[in-house]
């Protein structure tokens, strides 16, 4: 994006929801055999009116007013879905589960049913086991 010297900026700070403007005093062209880089140096609004280079502020830059008011109402209703959303998966939580009646396997007669571990279940012939324990 291009800056004029002595034009008001709009920077929307990415680490608070913060609005502040900047005044750009600077224009700072370097020209390589490749390309033409363009940097601009601002003037915050502090006590101290520091300067800065504006590509190392933490912020989104907007050259009017509104554009922020656009951008910021975009970011909380992005940010209303967000929480909506988390509230529709919590909703989850509170739904009754049908209780499905137990699922009964029925044996032949003489087989039994082993628990093997891991999941896993083996059926056996009763009669082919063998007490040689004493």
């Amino acid at each position: 994006m291009n800056y004029t010297v002595g034009q008001i900026v709009y920077l929307l700070s990415r680490k608070d929801v913060k609005v502040f403007p900047a005044r750009v005093i600077e224009e700072i062209k370097r020209k390589t055999v490749d390309q033409e880089i363009i940097s601009y140096i601002v003037q915050l609004p502090n006590q101290d009116k520091s300067e800065v280079l504006l590509e190392e502020v933490s912020a989104d830059v907007f050259t009017s007013i509104e554009d922020v008011e656009k951008q910021m109402i975009e970011n909380a209703h992005s940010q209303i879905k967000i929480f909506l959303q988390g509230a529709r998966n919590l909703e989850s939580l509170f739904q009754t589960t049908k209780q499905s009646t137990p699922k009964v396997d029925t044996l032949p007669p003489g087989k039994v049913e082993i628990d093997l571990g891991g999941g896993v279940k083996g059926k056996i012939d009763a009669s082919q086991i063998t007490n040689n324990g004493g």
